[in-house]
């Protein structure tokens, strides 16, 4: 399917793609400063923050995610292991394949900074109602889903369901 409408610009004048970089920076921003004042590398806490919704992922899947090379994750793996905060497994069907999942020490510290990074990500959003912030949610769901789903090899509601990676 080819579209052909031009993308939708907001009041002030900008497109839609260029609003959706920003803000994904603004939640970014929010991130490093969570791990600053956490005093643990911004890395690290983006790399745990997506283990942690995705319920743990392989090395190449958090690598796409974070948009890195795939070599840089052992050595932020190794980081994350030797903190306690993430544990690796094997991949039961495949023992080539790496696990990397958060251990609950892992999930307290993102409960504990994470909450620092939502505290200043509600803030970015605070323009927004409540009713506009969970319009904003589903939209960006439809699109940023099924790419999740792509790299990720699952919705997260069936690996929800399973109750561990899929």
């Amino acid at each position: 399917m080819v579209v052909t409408h031009s993308l939708a610009r907001s009041p002030g004048g900008f497109e839609l793609g260029y609003l959706a970089l920003h803000a994904g920076r603004l939640v970014q921003n929010a991130v490093e400063l969570a791990a600053e004042q956490a005093g643990m590398p911004a890395m690290d806490l983006l790399a745990l923050y997506i283990l942690g919704e995705h319920d743990g992922l392989t090395g190449g899947a958090l690598a796409r995610l974070l948009n890195v090379q795939q070599s840089s994750i052992t050595p932020l793996a190794d980081r994350l292991e030797a903190a306690g905060l993430i544990e690796r497994s094997r991949d039961e069907a495949d023992r080539r394949r790496v696990w990397l999942c958060p251990t609950p020490a892992g999930e307290a510290a993102l409960r504990t900074t994470g909450q620092l990074a939502r505290d200043a990500v509600r803030e970015s959003f605070a323009p927004l109602t409540t009713g506009a912030a969970t319009a904003l949610a589903a939209l960006l769901g439809e699109v940023v889903e099924p790419w999740l789903t792509e790299i990720t090899g699952a919705p997260r509601a069936a690996r929800l369901t399973t109750g561990g990676p899929a």
